[in-house]
């Protein structure tokens, strides 16, 4: 059934989009939370590095269950775990509140993030169209943030930060309704999965992850700590979270034109230049005399090239009875930010230059070089 494989497309786009509105929920809400009920900006800070903690400890297992388990199986609890998380936060009168609901919310909303692009390997599998459909996917990444910081933020400016989550809370339930009308030939994984042992993926999976969560790790800090860096060279704050955002609008501009070019032999050279881009973008902050828009636009080139790419690998370099172990695999990895991106800020504080702190997250980047390493190009079909 064609049709069925752009109708789980669509499903898993709706679905991504309101997930990322509202793990970014906390970008716009952090203000209202320190007003209303008095937490501190550390505090705040433990919100959203929650966000990685779960990973670090379900990503494996949940992504041999993708590959044991037909797919909506599994993503239906994930998703319920998705309406109680933000529900709890709709509610919550203290930092307990909001944390208990941010750290419930974050375990199903990791393990979306295994099984959305699982489902899209293998519904797409074979298809020449893999790597513009991975493209059009992580759209929805940038989606879900742009109605945080804007639809989001304006409802709580309204209806205050409660109301804001209350309407998120009922929008999380319909993308958990909406799962029930994936097409089920789609959600079957293809046979039987291997028994639960991630270090039989072999080497270039993880290198492969490292890979991806380096480069991962290292954008978001840019994202992190781009807007503080620019308020500290003389920026207002609104025209320094624009600059910084300004990179969505480049990427999502390029992401279908670029992943339609996207084929197994040439996703490592996609996330090569994509590496180097970011570690443009990073060192051309500082240069004098040069627009941090500029920077910006070049960031958004990096990961309109990246992000595909590296989401379509393990489906192009895995059978589908072992991707989503990969998937797993990456999301644990990725979870390392947890400590990851603090060690950028005990940078900047430590040295007084938030260069030195940008230096980090370049290395961080570098890991995307990774994919040119022998054990993974020898996963690469020929």
């Amino acid at each position: 059934m064609p049709n069925n494989r752009w109708v789980v497309l669509a499903l898993v786009m709706v679905t991504t989009t309101i997930g990322m509105t509202a793990f970014a929920a906390n970008y716009p809400l952090l203000n209202l939370w320190i007003q209303d009920l008095g937490i501190s900006r550390a505090q705040g800070g433990i919100i959203s590095g929650l966000w990685y903690l779960p990973g670090v400890l379900i990503s494996l297992p949940i992504g041999w269950a993708f590959d044991r388990y037909p797919i909506r199986r599994v993503l239906l609890p994930c998703w319920a775990l998705i309406v109680v998380g933000i529900g709890l936060m709709a509610v919550a009168s203290s930092f307990w509140g909001l944390a208990a609901g941010r750290l419930v919310f974050s375990i199903g909303m990791n393990a979306h993030m295994i099984g959305a692009p699982k489902l899209l390997g293998a519904t797409f599998a074979g298809r020449r169209e893999l790597g513009f459909v991975m493209g059009i996917y992580t759209i929805s990444f940038t989606a879900g943030v742009w109605l945080s910081l804007n639809v989001l933020a304006s409802a709580a400016a309204s209806d205050g930060w409660h109301g804001a989550l209350q309407v998120l809370t009922a929008a999380c339930a319909g993308g958990a309704a909406l799962l029930l009308l994936l097409p089920r030939p789609a959600t079957i994984a293809e046979g039987a999965a291997p028994r639960f042992n991630p270090l039989s993926l072999g080497a270039g999976a993880w290198i492969l992850a490292l890979g991806y969560a380096g480069y991962s790790i290292g954008t978001e800090g840019i994202l992190s700590f781009g807007p503080d860096m620019l308020v500290g060279r003389g920026f207002p704050l609104t025209e320094a979270s624009a600059i910084v955002g300004s990179y969505a609008l480049v990427a999502l501009i390029l992401k279908p034109a670029f992943s339609s070019q996207l084929r197994p032999a040439t996703a490592a050279g996609f996330v090569v230049v994509a590496t180097l881009l970011a570690l443009v973008a990073a060192a051309t902050f500082f240069g004098p005399g040069i627009a941090p828009r500029g920077a910006a636009a070049v960031f958004g080139v990096s990961l309109a090239l990246a992000m595909p790419a590296l989401l379509a690998m393990p489906a192009f370099l895995f059978a589908a009875d072992r991707s989503g172990q990969v998937y797993g695999l990456y999301q644990a990895l990725y979870s390392l930010g947890f400590l990851g991106q603090p060690l950028v800020g005990q940078v900047v504080d430590a040295t007084g230059s938030y260069p030195a702190g940008f230096v980090v997250i370049g290395l961080y980047c570098v890991l995307g070089l990774l994919v040119l390493a022998p054990a993974v190009r020898r996963l690469r079909p020929e």
